[in-house]
């Protein structure tokens, strides 16, 4: 549908905008509780691939199901009104104000019942955005406002108060605010840890096989990756025109490596750039999109490579992040979780400041530039385009500060350092654009 929109100064215009309705039984079937990032990346790989006159330029997510006709037919006018009529509440400033929902009398008797009460307190607690009433079928995300980190920690907390034990597989299963109170309460009297929040979480040892197999020792493999990986980097300078800044930066000892993602280039060249006594300790969480099934999966062993998927099973990519650190070795993490779509910096998430604070280990700031042109997220390889990497000063946890603050310093910290040097490399390769870049960051 088309929706009108206009900023200062500006004549009226219309966007094209989309109403989406997820599917939750399908997204319960993969595991994907992040609905609204799974959402926004697939519509900007659509998009690249459209018309601009045929791209999607705004989009609400609605968790109930569309109004339709007794013959399943969309009614068009109806959607068109109550989008509208939700917009009009949002430019006259009451878009904070949700819509009220009602309760029926079951619903009224559950949200009576001690323990949920306590449950419902704390997730107001925690509730980016809390309705007046939070409702049974409020969805954790969609209405409260709760992304994976978050919703770990709250259901941590909840499980702490109710002393109860939540399986990892089953917590990655709960969308709604009944569905995570009732699964805390069908586990409690099971005992929880005696405290709550990441320290406890990361304090579980991984007991995975993939997990426990980075640590063992691979002396005639590891040389004869490093070697292929200096082949690699001598190609790229001379195709690329690849240029490393920075290496004496990197400290002794264990650390996070976290760099700008832009590109399925990036993570290869940068780990084959990297000296012997960082390359034969390098490991990766994630990437079980490529890596997850048949000869890839086996192959990620051979890469330290442990193919977790963090939106689906968020604690145990952490705790496998948290197994390999302990245990001496350097974790590779993209603070965005995703490719770049044109190339900027993007938001960052807080799983590199969650581990650096309780393993105590300082992050590494990466800035990569020149991969998106060389190979942009959804299209084809585009050539070779000079590539830079440059490497920042550590950053260093600080633990007298707690936990919930240092994590939000050194995200913030983390991002400027990299768009800091993101400008300067951006700006080295063009010169006339770099303001602009900068300017919209």
């Amino acid at each position: 549908m088309g929706l009108e929109s206009h900023k200062a100064g500006e004549p009226l215009s219309e966007r094209l905008h989309g109403v989406i309705v997820p599917n939750f039984d399908l997204l319960r079937q993969k595991k994907i509780v992040n609905t609204r990032e799974v959402i926004r990346y697939d519509i900007e790989n659509i998009s690249m691939s459209l018309a601009a006159t045929k791209r999607i330029l705004s989009y609400d997510i609605w968790p109930e199901e569309l109004p339709r006709t007794t013959t399943r037919k969309l009614r068009r006018f109806e959607i068109e009104k109550k989008v509208r009529d939700l917009h009009a509440r949002m430019d006259n400033d009451e878009g904070d104000k949700p819509l009220v929902r009602e309760l029926n009398e079951e619903q009224k008797q559950w949200l009576e019942l001690p323990d949920v009460q306590r449950a419902i307190e704390l997730i107001r607690k925690n509730a980016k955005t809390p309705p007046a009433v939070i409702h049974p079928q409020d969805n954790l995300e969609l209405d409260l406002g709760l992304d994976s980190m978050e919703r770990v920690e709250l259901l941590v907390e909840i499980e702490h108060t109710l002393g109860a034990e939540v399986d990892d597989s089953a917590a990655a299963e709960v969308y709604t605010v009944r569905e995570l109170v009732d699964l805390v309460r069908s586990r409690a009297g099971q005992g929880a840890g005696a405290g709550y929040g990441w320290e406890n979480v990361l304090a579980v040892e991984s007991t995975e096989p993939e997990v426990i197999g980075i640590t063992k020792p691979r002396p005639i493999l590891e040389k004869l990756w490093y070697g292929f990986g200096k082949a690699v980097t001598l190609f790229c300078r001379d195709a690329f025109d690849l240029k490393v800044y920075g290496m004496e930066k990197l400290p002794e000892g264990t650390f996070i490596l976290s760099p700008n993602h832009q590109s399925f280039l990036d993570a290869p060249i940068l780990t084959a750039a990297l000296p012997w006594r960082v390359f034969r300790k390098v490991f990766y969480v994630g990437t079980s999109e490529i890596f997850g099934d048949g000869f890839m999966r086996s192959f990620a062993k051979f890469l330290r490579l442990i193919p977790v998927d963090p939106d689906a099973n968020l604690v145990p990519a952490m705790r496998a992040g948290a197994y390999g650190l302990r245990h001496g070795f350097c974790l590779v993490l993209y603070p965005e979780g995703e490719r770049s779509i044109d190339g900027r910096i993007k938001t960052f998430k807080k799983g590199a400041a969650i581990l650096s604070h309780h393993l105590k280990v300082p992050i590494v700031p990466v800035a990569q530039e020149g991969f998106y042109e060389a190979w942009p997220r959804g299209k084809q390889f585009s050539g070779f385009h000079p590539l830079k990497i440059k490497i920042g000063d550590p950053i260093y946890p600080n633990l007298s500060e707690s936990p919930d603050k240092d994590y939000e310093r050194i995200t913030a910290e983390l991002r400027s350092r990299i768009q800091e040097m993101w400008n300067e490399l951006h700006e080295e390769s063009h010169p006339s654009r770099s303001a602009s870049a900068a300017q919209a960051d």
